[in-house]
C-alpha cells in the first residue's frame, strides 16, 4: 500500500502538491511495468486527480524548460511525455504537472502574485547546470513573478549522509562535507541556496524531511537501476 505525502506550509487553497511512496511491503526489484502502472493509477485515484490530464516529462538530467499553455496542454500525457526536459512552467489552473524521481530533487515553485508554478526534476547535474535559477528567470520573463512571494517546495530526496560523490562533483557545490573520508553533497541545501540567490526568502522554502534512501521510497543509490519512481504532482487550483 502506498502512502501519500503533502507539504505542511503551502497554501492548499491556491496550489495542490502531493507525493507518492513505493510502500514498505514490496521491494523495488519486484516492481514490474504492470505494477508500476497499478501504483501510479492508485496514487492519482487517492489524490482525486485525473491521470489522463497529467503532464509527464521525459527527464534527461539537463536544464531544458518547457512552458505549458493552452496551445500544448492537451498534447502531452503519460504515454506522450514532454520530450527531453526537466522543468515545466505554467499559469494554467487544473493542469497537473508530474515529476518522477528516485533520489533526485522534486521541486515545486509557486508564485502567489502571478499565480504561476513550476515543476522541476533536479539531479546533481541539474544543480550544476542551474536549472532552478534558470526556471525562476524564465518565470520572471513569462509571468512577471515576484521571487519574494514565491514558495518553494522540495519533496522526498536522498539525504547528504547517503550521497557520496567524487571530488569532481563536490567541487561544484557549496553544501558539502567529508564523511568517513568521502565527499557528500547536500543537494537539497544547494538548491535552497540557489533559490535564495534568485530572490526567494528562506522562510518561504520548505524542504521535506523524507529521505528517499529509506525503504519506503525508490532509491537509485540503494537499489540501482529500477522501474519504479516517486511521483510528485503540482497543480494550480
Amino acid at each position: 500500500m502506498i502512502n501519500i505525502f503533502f507539504p505542511s506550509n503551502n497554501d492548499k487553497n491556491e496550489i495542490f502538491i502531493a507525493s507518492s511512496s513505493k510502500g514498505q511491503n514490496i521491494k523495488a526489484s519486484e516492481i514490474t511495468e504492470e505494477k508500476r502502472k497499478e501504483i501510479e493509477i492508485d496514487f492519482f485515484n487517492k489524490i482525486n486527480l485525473d491521470m489522463n490530464k497529467a503532464i509527464f516529462m521525459h527527464q534527461v538530467h539537463k536544464d531544458n524548460i518547457v512552458k505549458i499553455d493552452e496551445t500544448n496542454k492537451n498534447i502531452y500525457s503519460k504515454e506522450n511525455p514532454v520530450k527531453e526536459t526537466d522543468a515545466l512552467i505554467t499559469n494554467l489552473k487544473n493542469v497537473p504537472l508530474v515529476i518522477q524521481t528516485a533520489d533526485c530533487l522534486p521541486i515545486i515553485l509557486y508564485c502567489k502574485e502571478s499565480k504561476s508554478m513550476a515543476a522541476i526534476h533536479c539531479s546533481w547535474r541539474g544543480i550544476v547546470q542551474k536549472i532552478v535559477p534558470k526556471t525562476i528567470e524564465l518565470m520572471k520573463k513569462e509571468y512577471n513573478i515576484d521571487a519574494r512571494t514565491t514558495y518553494g517546495y522540495i519533496g522526498a530526496h536522498i539525504f547528504q549522509k547517503d550521497y557520496e560523490v567524487g571530488e569532481e562533483v563536490a567541487i561544484h557545490f557549496r553544501a558539502k562535507r567529508i564523511i568517513n573520508g568521502k565527499w557528500h553533497t547536500d543537494n537539497a541545501m544547494e538548491s535552497v541556496l540557489q533559490m535564495i540567490d534568485s530572490g526567494l526568502f528562506e522562510e518561504n522554502i520548505e524542504v521535506s524531511n523524507l529521505n528517499s534512501y529509506n525503504e519506503m521510497f525508490y532509491s537509485y543509490r540503494r537499489d540501482g537501476k529500477q522501474i519504479g519512481r516517486i511521483l510528485t504532482v503540482g497543480m494550480i487550483k
